[in-house]
């Protein structure tokens, strides 16, 4: 009966260019054999690979018993949790091979396997040692030491059969909650348990040095050709694994060894030629978008990423509830959890070493500074520290702004409030340099000009930058209270303002929501609120259909042009005379949602490179989204007309970046209002826009150039929008067309700009937008004084 065979390797989609390589080297040399990847992120995506040379195997459809993936996803980084699916992988690929043999991505055949194949075959399992010989002691890396607390056999390989299943349901057992990098309690991933299964399992080791040669044992396996086959000693090399090369420096063997490495390729010519074709085959299989996603489990919500710290918390609580039955930390990616997690994290624990929530203690912990200043904290006193948190913590530490801490007491910003005067107290993020905060201050200009009496009070819980111009806070002293504050963060600001100031008060809330489907895990919020505003009928829509009984009323903000300051030109920004086009965004606003790179493909579609024409984008908070913003420089890579510029600047500043500018250009997906926009059509630009969303609320045919769409799904991994909700696709040709036209018809360009100009004017005016909510704020007063 012939041997059925499979190979396999474990990758997120950011190394399925090196899996490509590793499954067509193996398949090479065994073509009648089979070979799967499994997919640890992104299910969606993966299961919309097609056309590779391998069978995919998606996180969803492991099988990894009554507890699933989603824990170990949240307790472990990537490499943790990869290597924490190797049994489960091979015990669930062993339903359809008699042999299934593990290689790293990073791995490429050269020779056929069948040697080791029948020794797996023959022992029921099988394993290749770091080394084969003597370590030398000679202060090279990597030195015994460093074997020994990785593991001594190198499970980049594995090879099993059916009689491994015991072995496999044993190591699984193990890796579901014990694969963590921690030398100093004797972990390294899934290697130093199988030191353990050795004596109990045991299985062939081999000791051929044809197998596993990399950089921790090279220096004792010499490389060398006869003719086209690379040999090592009297046997052709089986397989190479090229742990840690880093195509871009390929002078260097791992980055694993930065310094005194065991083998340097210079002494190596033969492992050099080998990791300069490896680095060829690699670039030559980046040929799917999925190669470029980032890591699925990177964040809980946006702007909290799982760093290790944060991880290993999670990963203590949750294995200290596996032995007990107690509930398990809840984890965010299951439906629901990130709400959830957020909560978890905004408690004290019943086990943590200080009065504080989670989230705190592990702040307070990791900085040296903290623990200096506030050592009283370990003794249970938390005043001072919650003070340090409120004033200046929440823009030290980007996720304290996200979190519904669970302070002590509310800090109550007044108690005595007069609620017998027409009007409304407008609290929001007055000094906020986003879009919320924008909207905050517009609507106030609206109810000023509008002749409604105003009291702004700011609140803090925002991660962007606070320096935009904010008057003293006014006291509260009004009827109605006007939350300008996202579903989000309304318990958080109702629990800084305190009971007291809502208590016999009408409180509205304006939100602002970007997709059609509103989240049903944010519904709570309605019930903080009498009602909401809304700025545009896209978000109306969105929310109605979960708004608890809530009326959701359209409240047009000022659509206004922006300040600007004086004396400044293109020159100013690194441009020159030619025709410009801006997009500007925020990265905390969801890069997938703002679609920048559609922008840069419908520029390059339709000028060639230095043709006339530049594309300037202008982006804020890159440094809290480096790879998004690598992305975005890579796409621009080769084109030295588009300009790629990251930081904040003055309001007044960016309104004269807006006013040098030519031609405004969002490509978006979704927008809730989309303001940028808006400030663009005010100064008179012409506009090239998605024609969809909320910025269809004040965009026609005449005063704007609109994109074509398609209906297409989110996705997993731009959150906190519902991977099964749906957004806009823009036609990038046709936007390329109308780059090019708006270029080529400077006079009806031109027209378009005063159209958009002159309505915006007339419909979205302070004045006009002021009297609209006038009307509502007295209607409610009748409604509530008669």
């Amino acid at each position: 009966m012939r041997t059925t065979l499979v190979g396999c390797t474990i990758v997120a989609h950011n190394y399925l260019p090196l899996a490509r390589v590793v499954a067509r080297s193996f398949l090479e040399h065994h073509p009648d054999a089979r070979f799967v990847v499994a997919l640890i992120d992104h299910p969606l995506a993966s299961r919309a690979l097609v056309g590779e040379c391998f069978e995919v195997l998606s996180i969803t459809d492991l099988e990894m018993g009554e507890e699933g993936y989603h824990y170990m996803a949240a307790a472990y980084d990537v490499t943790e949790f990869a290597t924490s699916l190797k049994p489960f992988v091979l015990r669930q690929l062993l339903n359809e091979a008699d042999v299934v043999l593990y290689l790293d991505p990073d791995i490429c055949i050269y020779a056929p396997l069948h040697p080791l194949i029948d020794s797996t075959v023959s022992a029921g399992w099988s394993l290749t040692p770091h080394c084969l010989q003597p370590i030398a002691r000679d202060g090279r890396f990597p030195s015994e030491a460093d074997i020994m607390a990785a593991g001594v056999y190198n499970l980049g390989y594995i090879g099993v059969t059916r009689a491994a299943l015991p072995m496999l349901g044993w190591w699984s057992e193990r890796l579901r909650h014990h694969s963590l990098i921690d030398p100093s309690i004797h972990l390294f991933t899934d290697q130093r348990w199988i030191d353990l299964a050795i004596p109990l399992f045991s299985p062939h080791i081999e000791r051929s040095p044809a197998y596993n040669v990399a950089y921790w044992n090279l220096d004792q396996r010499v490389l060398h050709r006869t003719g086209s086959s690379v040999w090592v000693g009297e046997e052709r090399l089986r397989f190479f694994h090229f742990s840690g090369y880093d195509r871009t420096k390929p002078w260097w063997l791992s980055r694993y060894t930065p310094t005194n490495p065991r083998a340097l390729l210079s002494d190596h010519p033969v492992a050099r030629e080998l990791g300069e074709q490896y680095a060829l085959d690699v670039l030559a299989s980046e040929t799917n978008h999925h190669d470029e996603l980032t890591y699925g489990w990177a964040e809980a919500f946006p702007g909290l990423t799982l760093d290790r710290p944060l991880r290993r918390m999670y990963h203590d609580e949750l294995v200290r509830a596996a032995p007990t039955g107690a509930p398990r930390p809840p984890t965010p990616f299951l439906p629901g959890g990130a709400t959830e997690f957020r909560r978890w994290l905004s408690e004290p624990s019943p086990t943590g070493q200080t009065a504080l929530p989670r989230f705190l203690e592990l702040l307070w912990l990791a900085r040296a500074d903290l623990r200096h200043h506030f050592p009283e904290v370990a003794g249970g006193a938390t005043d001072r520290f919650w003070e340090w948190t409120r004033a200046r913590g929440r823009f030290e530490s980007q996720p304290l702004a996200l979190l519904e801490l669970a302070e002590p007491r509310p800090t109550t910003v007044v108690t005595d409030i007069s609620r017998e005067h027409f009007g409304v107290d407008v609290v929001g993020y007055f000094t906020a340099e986003l879009g919320t905060g924008e909207a905050v201050r517009l609507i106030t200009a609206a109810l000023e000009a509008a002749g409604v009496p105003v009291s702004s009070i700011r609140c803090h819980q925002s991660a962007s930058r606070q320096q935009h111009a904010f008057r003293a806070p006014d006291p509260a002293r009004h009827d109605a209270v006007l939350l300008s504050v996202n579903a989000d963060q309304l318990a958080s600001v109702r629990q800084q303002l305190g009971d007291a100031f809502f208590r016999d008060r009408h409180v509205i809330g304006q939100w602002f929501w970007e997709v059609e489907h509103f989240p049903k895990d944010l519904a709570h919020a309605f019930s903080l609120l009498d009602e909401v505003w809304v700025a545009t009928e896209h978000i109306r829509r969105a929310l109605v259909t979960t708004a608890l009984n809530r009326p959701v009323h359209v409240m047009p903000i000022p659509l206004i042009a922006p300040p600007i300051a004086d004396g400044l030109a293109k020159s100013d920004f690194g441009l020159d005379d030619r025709f410009t086009f801006l997009f500007s965004f925020d990265f905390l606003s969801v890069f997938e949602r703002k679609n920048p790179i559609a922008v840069i493909h419908a520029f390059s579609a339709a000028f060639s490179n230095e043709e006339g024409p530049m594309l300037m984008i202008k982006t804020i908070n890159g440094a809290h989204h480096q790879q998004q913003l690598e992305q975005l420089r890579w796409a621009a890579r080769w084109r030295s007309d588009i300009v790629v510029f990251d930081g904040h600047m003055d309001r007044a500043v960016m309104g004269a970046l807006f006013a040098a500018c030519d031609c405004y250009i969002s490509l978006h997906r979704a927008e809730g209002l989309g303001l940028t926009m808006a400030e663009a059509m005010a100064l008179g630009k012409p506009v090239i826009a998605t024609a969809y969303s909320g910025n269809m609320d004040f965009m026609t045919p005449e005063t704007a150039y609109l994109v074509p769409w398609t209906s297409t799904s989110i996705g997993h991994g731009a959150g906190p929008y519902p991977a099964d909700g749906f957004w806009a696709e823009p036609d990038v040709p046709t936007a390329a067309q109308l780059m090019r036209r708006v270029v080529e018809d400077p006079i009806g360009a031109t027209q378009v700009g005063a159209a958009a100009r002159e309505d915006l004017a007339n419909r979205f005016s302070p004045v006009a937008s002021g009297v609209r909510i006038r009307d509502r704020l007295l209607e409610l007063w009748e409604l509530r004084h008669g």
